[in-house]
């Protein structure tokens, strides 16, 4: 028996009693003492920790969607994959930084590169680079552009050291992910595991929120908190990023253990959204959960869903006298207020804005030849400022090729993810939606924000070019690989329709 809405009356009996036991919890954590908050924040975050040991320990190659088995296995590349799998559980903690600057995840992506290569030179794995050609040649052409103005900086090396960055993080990444998940149920796992990395990075947000500023390298300020992570605005980003992957799996997973999952982590990085303070990052999810409604459709899970999740936001941001956290309301205020600019509190707009016509002046003056990469130039040639912007920033800073670059490489992403739709099953066009709107959501983030190589934004990237690769050797029939003497062909499913 169906109801209104085209779905069983006892799934909508299910998600209605979901939606009115969050509601008595929360009413419940705003009512009484702050502890029974810390205890439920506690309780949530073993669950998730249990399931992150199910992936990562002991991973079961079961679609999130259909919950059906994945026959292909994968030997050669399970070492790797799994050190992969802990690169994108830590993407989320950019407070941990073992050495030289670089944060955990970066070295535990480059230890799952090392094991890659010891793959194809060991067991033949052959690597095949089937990255889109649009990404390939606007990552070369930014490249070209940031060292021909790395002779421009203050600090050339430093500013040639960003471009190799940004073509590892890119190019070299970008083939990683699409050796190493080489089903949909890789790509989902690694989704999961994104959503909780987000989800425990905006509970050192609900931390900070209880018990001040206790996350080493984080930081509270003005009512604002970082989380794990070593800004509020970057907190904002992350959490804007994953939030539609994360309400995905809340609304349209089949296993009841994912979907609670989804369930709390969006919960916990809603509430890491709110308490960043950024506006930018709301602005963001907006954008991205309306791109993904648009794509997937309304139903009456994404209602019950997004009314739990304001539900918590509001007991979250009510449940606490002993904060000064803005609401979002008051942070729109803050940074389009003249006299909190003043103030020094407020008014980042107009400084946003005045960097912006700093940089103008100088790509006008000069529009083939940027500044270079480097911080110390910019800041220098800006007078304290910084470029926000995803575009105007890399022709600044790279000169032509690099905004030329920029621009291949996001329209490149972009037609992946549109690809990869297309290709969709209707039991799987949920799923790729939501990675495309996270990646609609990383770009509307970017436009207000000075990112480059932040590795969270360029994860829905990533995870699109696997799904992508994976449905051209499902279409060609080539061989994946030649492993200890055997040929082994691909999956013959990869959610394609008809498969």
């Amino acid at each position: 028996m169906t109801s209104a809405f085209g779905m069983n009356r006892h799934v909508v009996a299910a998600y209605a009693v979901v939606f009115a036991g969050a509601v008595a919890a929360g009413i419940a954590i705003a009512s009484l003492s702050w502890q029974f908050s810390v205890l439920a924040l506690i309780a949530t975050l073993a669950v998730l920790g249990l399931v992150v040991l199910r992936i990562v320990v002991a991973p079961r190659e079961r679609s999130v969607l259909s919950a059906q088995a994945d026959p292909h296995e994968t030997d050669a590349l399970r070492p790797a994959r799994f050190v992969y799998y802990v690169g994108v559980l830590t993407i989320g903690f950019l407070t941990v930084r073992p050495a030289l600057g670089f944060t955990a995840s970066d070295w535990i992506f480059l230890a799952a590169l090392g094991l890659a290569g010891l793959a194809v030179i060991v067991h033949g794995v052959q690597p095949h680079y089937l990255i889109p050609g649009a990404i390939t040649a606007g990552v070369v052409i930014f490249a070209l552009g940031g060292f021909l103005s790395s002779t421009q900086a203050l600090y050339p090396y430093a500013s040639a050291f960003i471009v190799i960055r940004m073509l590892y993080l890119t190019v070299i990444w970008f083939w990683l992910g699409s050796l190493l998940l080489e089903t949909r149920a890789h790509v989902e796992n690694a989704v999961t595991l994104w959503v909780i990395s987000a989800a425990l990075s905006s509970a050192g947000a609900v931390a900070q929120f209880f018990y001040g500023d206790v996350v080493p390298g984080g930081e509270v300020l003005w009512g604002r908190m970082t989380g794990f992570t070593e800004h509020f605005n970057t907190l904002g980003g992350l959490a804007a990023t994953a939030f539609v992957p994360a309400l995905m799996l809340a609304v349209d997973a089949r296993r009841g253990r994912i979907r609670f999952v989804g369930l709390a982590a969006t919960g916990l990085i809603a509430a890491g959204l709110l308490l960043s303070g950024s506006v930018g990052g709301l602005l963001a999810a907006a954008v991205g959960t309306m791109v993904w409604l648009a794509l997937r459709g309304v139903s009456v899970r994404i209602v019950i869903g997004a009314a739990v999740v304001v539900a918590c936001g509001v007991v979250l941001m009510s449940g606490s006298r002993a904060t000064d956290a803005p609401s979002p309301v008051d942070r729109i205020e803050r940074a389009t207020s003249g006299e909190r600019r003043d103030e020094g509190t407020g008014g980042t707009i107009y400084t946003r804005i005045e960097g912006y016509t700093l940089a103008w002046d100088r790509v006008a003056d000069q529009p083939f030849i940027g500044v270079g990469l480097d911080a110390e130039t910019s800041v220098e040639v800006l007078e304290g400022h910084s470029v926000h912007n995803l575009i105007l920033g890399p022709w600044f800073t790279a000169g032509i090729l690099g905004v030329v670059g920029m621009v291949l490489l996001l329209a490149g992403a972009l037609i992946t993810g549109f690809r990869v739709l297309r290709s969709s099953s209707p039991e799987n066009r949920p799923f790729d939606a939501a990675l495309l709107a996270a990646l609609v959501a990383f770009v509307q983030h970017g436009m207000g924000e000075p990112i480059l190589f932040v590795r969270y934004g360029w994860l829905p990237t990533a995870l699109l070019i696997a799904l992508r690769v994976q449905h051209m050797r499902a279409r060609s029939g080539v061989l994946v690989r030649s492993e200890v003497g055997r040929t082994v062909s691909p999956p013959v499913s990869y959610g394609l329709p008809g498969s």
